[in-house]
């Protein structure tokens, strides 16, 4: 058997406080780590601090969640077969290298509290990305891919909660690059070809 991280965090940002209060939840993020030493996370979100609305497919550093001593996180342990975690890390390697191809799925962030979902092959939610990842290792989840019910159909399995903080890693940036400079140009530019790509799809 081998072991398939979930990572559910409460974001110390605007948005993510944004979204608890809407959801009611404690989380509002959710990432996935396929090692056992924690060195970086997948996850569809913003790839710089500066501008949530540059959003894709990104490699967390867990630094990301350390820069507040306020982000909660809650780490799930799912055992998958050595098939289910071979067709999750395929899937990963796939996005990883095409990462210019997907963009983060701002249309169905902002219709989940309506239950409202918008499909699009390279659009992913955080929870959307996730919820396809275990599929992909045999876990049955639940139709409607948010958090709150992946938290429930997860409830089973061993959990570690706590601050981010106080996780015993030394975690290192890596290729994360959530705090790199970008001028405005740059960020308007990015933000337009991804809307675009959500609009139409990749070309």
């Amino acid at each position: 058997m081998k072991t398939i991280y979930v990572i559910f965090s409460s974001t110390d940002l605007r948005t993510g406080r944004m979204i608890r209060f809407v959801t009611q939840n404690e989380y509002n993020h959710c990432s996935v780590c396929l090692r056992d030493d924690f060195a970086y996370f997948y996850s569809f979100s913003r790839i710089y601090r500066c501008n949530p609305f540059i959003g894709g497919f990104t490699v967390e550093s867990l630094l990301r969640y350390t820069l507040s001593s306020r982000t909660g996180i809650k780490i799930v342990s799912v055992p998958v077969s050595e098939k289910g975690f071979d067709a999750a890390k395929r899937q990963v390697e796939i996005m990883r290298d095409n990462a210019d191809d997907y963009v983060y799925n701002y249309f169905s962030a902002a219709g989940y509290p309506f239950g409202k979902k918008f499909t699009r092959d390279n659009a992913f939610t955080c929870a959307e990305f996730t919820s396809r990842l275990l599929e992909l290792a045999g876990i049955k989840m639940p139709k409607m891919a948010n958090i709150e019910e992946m938290e429930r159909t997860l409830c089973s399995f061993p959990t570690w909660e706590g601050r981010a903080v106080d996780l015993p890693l030394e975690p290192h940036w890596g290729d994360d690059r959530y705090l790199d400079r970008v001028g405005k140009r740059f960020q308007w530019v990015q933000m337009a070809h991804r809307f675009k790509q959500l609009i139409v799809g990749h070309m």
